[in-house]
């Protein structure tokens, strides 16, 4: 009579454990990319709540609130988990020339925090445009990486 198996041999478990560690091997970078996306994509939220000031800013041709375009601190910046966005640049003089597309001068620079953060993102800056229609878009003086930028700025 034949005796019956109980259990795995040894070539089987290696077999199993060099899958599980090929996998490892790919997870781990993509879920390291996700996490700096997720962390990335804060400047989004940050980004809305400022648009709506320089928009309002706009109508004294300046950039910020303060007088002699200065940085109000409450106001023109928002701090966020993994950064903090910052209302900056120098209005167009002639607002009225600009197309709807066009840059009016002023930026919104979300600066990611150096810890606590992504290594692939630490200390990066993503520099916004302010469009004249009022939407955003990234700037050439950009530090972040594109894979790391939501697409919508892109």
């Amino acid at each position: 009579m034949k005796a019956l198996q109980k259990g795995f041999t040894l070539i089987e478990l290696m077999i199993v454990i060099a899958i599980i560690g090929i996998l490892a091997a790919i997870a781990v970078p993509a879920y390291s990319d996700y996490i700096a996306r997720s962390q990335a994509s804060e400047a989004s939220s940050l980004a809305a709540g400022l648009k709506t000031q320089v928009v309002d800013n706009m109508q004294n041709n300046q950039c910020v609130s303060g007088p002699n375009n200065t940085l109000v601190a409450n106001i023109d910046q928002q701090e966020g988990k993994y950064g903090v966005a910052v209302i900056g640049g120098t209005a167009e003089v002639n607002q009225a020339a600009l197309q709807p597309n066009d840059p009016t001068g002023c930026t919104i620079t979300y600066t990611v925090n150096a810890n606590g953060v992504s290594a692939s993102i630490a200390g990066q800056a993503l520099v916004l445009d302010v469009l004249k229609n009022g939407s955003v878009h990234k700037n050439n003086s950009s530090t972040m990486d594109d894979k790391y930028i939501p697409k919508a700025y892109l």
